[in-house]
């Protein structure tokens, strides 16, 4: 099976963003400033893929960098204005979809989703690193 990579890259103030874009700019919007390496590790992405996000992000208006004061060499990325509005424009979009989608589910079933989203969650986060090492093992000894 192929994927076609174009239906995960968008237009956005003229410029292409792909979708781990829009999760490094997440990050962004709900951490606030931060370092590359901090939101590597937030999002779980290599550094240098946040790095070519960031470049993108930053062509696009939506992220700005700035020295970080407690380190003069490092520097610290923050959503813009434009940036933090783009992810707000999304979250509500993405609320009225899902709206959209459970609009004929009954309160109960919709309750019962919720709790099973919840331990899918709690699930997801107990076994992370579990998880990481076996899609590594996976990738690396085919």
């Amino acid at each position: 099976m192929v994927m076609n990579m174009n239906r995960f890259r968008h237009q956005v103030n003229g410029n292409r963003i792909d979708r781990m874009a829009l999760v490094v700019l997440g990050t962004l919007s709900f951490c606030g400033p931060s370092r590359l390496t901090t939101v590597a590790e937030r999002t779980g992405l290599d550094p240098s893929t946040v790095s070519r996000q960031v470049a993108d992000l930053e062509k696009a208006g939506l992220l700005s960098r700035a020295s970080d004061p407690e380190d003069r060499r490092a520097a610290l990325l923050e959503a813009t204005v434009e940036g933090r509005a783009l992810m707000q424009r999304l979250s509500s979009g993405r609320r009225k979809r899902l709206e959209r989608l459970l609009e004929d589910w009954t309160p109960a079933e919709v309750e019962i989703f919720g709790d099973l989203m919840g331990r899918l969650n709690v699930a997801t986060e107990k076994y992370g690193a579990q998880t990481a090492l076996e899609v590594e093992q996976e990738l690396n000894h085919g």
